[in-house]
């Protein structure tokens, strides 16, 4: 039973039960009626049977069309065989009808609350990254670390306020010297090899040591975001791809349109 087998291998007790979740025939059995906690089941689901050694994000969310109250949840599968990149879909299926679930509406997409000192919230997963955890930073003054990760990828996001609430370009820029000012404490001699400046938004590459880390910062609801990116050592090309396609992402939930 995947419960029990996710309790052993994973030390997660969730509140599921049921199937495989393989085919709508055999899905797995949402045993709760809250929205938070299914959703955060499902989630947790995925990354332990799809993360490790690969990439994967979820793409969409359906019901069954021949069963309603059953959700296909599509997923998208990287990895490398030999020297062969294979990008595969998977899908898992789960029986949704605890859930009350209106007629043809789904789970959303797994997220959470800041809280009200920050009054937003945001994705577990922005592109192929995936949230692992978050705390207070006592520098920059009032800010919240945010952790994100896939296969050889590292991410923090820190949201700090902006001055009265009110980011400005003026005060993005200072805000990247000021994170390349500390970063060059840490690496002596540090140099960007490549730089990004457009509205809203400031960029740098670099090397650091044998890593490559990028900084990112833009602003969000009276918050600056800053982004620090970095590979392992090991990291390969499809590894990089999938960092600035998350960046992208990233990106464009702190800058979407009205």
């Amino acid at each position: 039973m995947l419960r029990d087998l996710l309790l052993k291998d994973f030390g997660l007790d969730l509140p599921i039960a049921g199937g495989s979740g393989r085919n709508a025939e055999d899905p797995i059995v949402i045993a709760t009626d809250s929205l938070y906690l299914a959703v955060e089941a499902q989630d947790s689901i995925a990354a332990c049977l799809f993360g490790g050694q690969q990439q994967w994000r979820l793409v969409a969310k359906q019901p069954d069309p021949v069963r309603p109250t059953v959700e296909c949840c599509q997923y998208e599968i990287r990895f490398i065989d030999g020297e062969q990149l294979v990008a595969e879909p998977r899908q898992l299926y789960f029986d949704t009808s605890r859930l009350k679930l209106a007629p043809g509406r789904s789970t959303p997409a797994c997220g959470f609350s800041l809280g009200e000192r920050f009054g937003f919230g945001l994705p577990a997963q922005f592109g192929w990254l995936h949230f692992e955890r978050m705390g207070p930073v006592d520098t920059p003054a009032g800010g919240l670390r945010l952790d994100y990760a896939a296969r050889q990828t590292e991410v923090s996001l820190t949201l700090y306020p902006a001055p009265d609430r009110t980011p400005t370009e003026a005060g993005l820029q200072a805000e990247l010297e000021q994170a390349l000012a500390e970063l060059r404490v840490e690496f002596p001699g540090l140099q960007p090899a490549s730089e990004n400046k457009s509205a809203n938004l400031r960029y740098a590459s670099f090397d650091a040591g044998q890593r490559f880390s990028a900084l990112a910062l833009t602003s969000y609801q009276g918050h600056y975001c800053r982004i620090r990116l970095t590979l392992a050592p090991s990291a390969i090309g499809q590894d990089f791809q999938c960092l600035m396609d998350s960046l992208s992402a990233m990106l464009s939930h702190f800058n979407r349109r009205s």
